[in-house]
């Protein structure tokens, strides 16, 4: 295994990659393994602990993040105190906010906002939805333009939506905090589930 690469300022990370559109906050740093690529114009702030064989594309914001070997994270995606696995898709366009896992062999796609969640493996919502305040299972495939509406106004706060594993959420679906959706689910487009 071959070390891992620290790069602490600003100069250093402009240095290394010949890139002078590349840029770090103070008090942050970089630390990564063999073949990280690169694209123009990359904001780092705070820790930022990458794997080998990652890809960030141009016009990414990462900040606080983890992300373990063998991702690609596609061009104006975001991402803030997360941790994300092995061979995973990210973007474009992306936000993932804070507090989410993401495990590995997942996609999160153009558009797609995930905040507060943990995504089970081999899972997919490749388009335009929001996933917030959940724990999705594995194999899950999320539709374009599915929303999950975390805040319930009985409560008046946050609730958790819970995704068994095998299910499928159709295109445009409205989740409805707080629920729980069984394994092997199925629910079509347009629907309204709580």
């Amino acid at each position: 295994m071959k070390k891992k690469i620290i790069l602490r300022s600003e100069y250093e990370l402009k240095n290394f990659f010949n890139d002078n559109t590349l840029r770090m906050k103070k008090k942050s740093y970089l630390s990564f393994q063999e073949n990280l690529e690169l694209g123009s114009n990359i904001l780092f702030d705070g820790n930022v602990n990458l794997g080998k064989n990652n890809r960030i594309e141009d016009n990414c914001n990462i900040k606080e993040l983890k992300l373990g070997n063998n991702n690609i994270i596609k061009p104006s995606s975001i991402t803030q105190n997360s941790i994300i696995s092995n061979n995973v898709i990210i973007g474009p366009f992306a936000f993932v906010r804070e507090n989410t896992f993401i495990n590995k062999n997942c996609i999160i796609g153009a558009y797609v906002e995930v905040t507060r969640s943990k995504i089970g493996k081999n899972t997919y919502a490749s388009h335009r939805a929001f996933i917030g305040d959940s724990n999705i299972g594995e194999n899950v495939i999320i539709g374009a333009g599915v929303v999950f509406c975390n805040f319930s106004f009985k409560t008046n706060k946050k609730e958790k939506i819970t995704i068994g594993k095998n299910c499928k959420i159709g295109s445009n679906t409205v989740l409805i905090a707080p629920t729980n959706i069984r394994k092997d689910t199925i629910i079509s487009a347009l629907a309204k589930y709580k």
